[in-house]
């Protein structure tokens, strides 16, 4: 049996001040460079938590098209480009 190693990578997301907005860190099984396959797994793991309504809730439903929107746009150039390391704001 292969003991399967767990991997961890630190994030962060800046503002335009060079503010964090975001930091965080997961951890899990990895089986493509760059933790790649585990860094999709995160994505999917946190859009699966966020609810729409929580947004209109609180008169903040043009943020959540705005997120929608970005993540599109991302989702987008990291299917066109083989390296995709940039900010597309």
């Amino acid at each position: 049996m292969t003991e399967r190693t767990i991997h961890n990578f630190n994030f962060s997301l800046e503002n335009e001040k060079g503010q964090i907005v975001v930091k965080g860190e997961i951890s899990g099984n990895s089986e493509v460079p760059s933790l790649d396959d585990l860094k999709f797994n995160a994505v999917i793991a946190l859009l699966n938590s966020i609810d729409k309504k929580n947004f209109g809730e609180v008169e903040k439903a043009h943020l959540f098209e705005e997120y929608i929107k970005e993540i599109e746009e991302t989702m987008k150039e990291i299917t066109i480009h083989d390296e995709f390391q940039g900010e597309i704001r």
